[in-house]
């Protein structure tokens, strides 16, 4: 006889999900199926008889299943989300322009001839132009990740990050759909 069970763990965690599933292994457990439970994903295990080296305990009645009313377990694919780009840090101050640098006495041109009396200002190289550094390429405000279909007609929708995909999913199985524009 088998035994099933379930672990989740949340979608933005996937190194949680793999230590359950480790640990689980360990214990015989084997997995069926993984799928997309809304913010969290749910692998769905089995095994046969009890835990491993456990006594088979004695046949009892077997409970009497109807088949009409049994749901089959359909496999579905897991769809893997794009690695997330760093994201580059602001340099402290970036919405302010920097105070102009005062110029420096080796920075200064050298004055021809000391000898007259009167010495204008001495001429000087100006600092370079404050030139402000590349802006960085924007990232996504929404991460990609299973979210509720905007256009309603499914449950949920794949976002990748930058637009919605033809993933869709209902009542935990997965479909394709147009895009929504």
């Amino acid at each position: 006889m088998s035994e099933f069970a379930s672990v989740s763990a949340s979608s933005y965690d996937p190194a949680a999900l793999a230590a359950k599933l480790t640990e689980k292994s360990a214990e015989g457990w084997t997995v069926v199926s993984i799928v997309p439970t809304g913010g969290d994903i749910t692998a769905f295990l089995s095994r046969d008889g009890g835990a491993p080296g456990a006594a088979a305990a004695p046949a009892a009645e077997a409970p009497v299943v109807d088949p009409s009313t049994e749901i089959p377990l359909v496999e579905v694919p897991i769809v893997e989300a794009p690695p997330l780009e760093p994201v580059a840090a602001e340099p402290a101050g970036w919405a302010v322009a920097p105070e102009p640098a005062a110029p420096e006495p080796a920075a200064m041109a050298p004055i021809a001839d000391p000898a007259p009396a009167y010495n204008p200002a001495p001429a000087y190289t100006p600092a370079p132009a404050y030139t402000p550094a590349p802006a960085a390429a924007a990232t996504p405000a929404v991460p990609a990740g299973w979210y509720a279909d905007p256009a309603g007609r499914f449950e949920l929708r794949y976002w990748d990050g930058g637009t919605w995909t033809e993933h869709v999913s209902r009542a935990g199985q997965q479909f394709t759909d147009a895009p929504v524009a």
